[in-house]
């Protein structure tokens, strides 16, 4: 009689410990992937940083190029004449706009 119940009670043990074993592996991998989904945020993170910091980087220099573009054509003067010719009432009126360009774009005052 014991033989018999070593034999049935063999079978049992081996689905206990394969099954043991698959939690274990399952147990694992759950946490092998939630710290690569950690690991890989934190990356896209620091990536998404970088971006803006160098987009920033970018703007400046195209604010301070802009700035300096209008700052120069602002300074420009129209060529003296008699303010009834209408082609010098024309770069009087293109120079005001162009003189006002640059603070309404931010870039304050323009004075070289």
């Amino acid at each position: 009689m014991r033989l018999l119940s070593r034999r049935v009670n063999a079978p049992l043990w081996s689905i206990v410990v394969l099954f043991a074993i698959a939690v274990v592996i399952s147990v694992a991998t759950y946490f092998a992937e939630v710290h690569n989904n950690q690991a890989s945020e934190r990356v896209q993170r620091q990536q998404a940083a970088q971006q803006a910091a160098a987009q920033r980087a970018q703007g400046e220099a195209l604010e301070r190029k802009l700035c300096t573009s209008l700052g120069d054509l602002a300074a420009l003067k129209p060529p003296p004449g008699d303010p009834g010719d209408l082609s010098r009432a024309y770069l009087l009126e293109q120079h005001q706009v162009l003189a006002e360009l640059g603070p309404d774009v931010g870039c304050g005052t323009a004075k070289r």
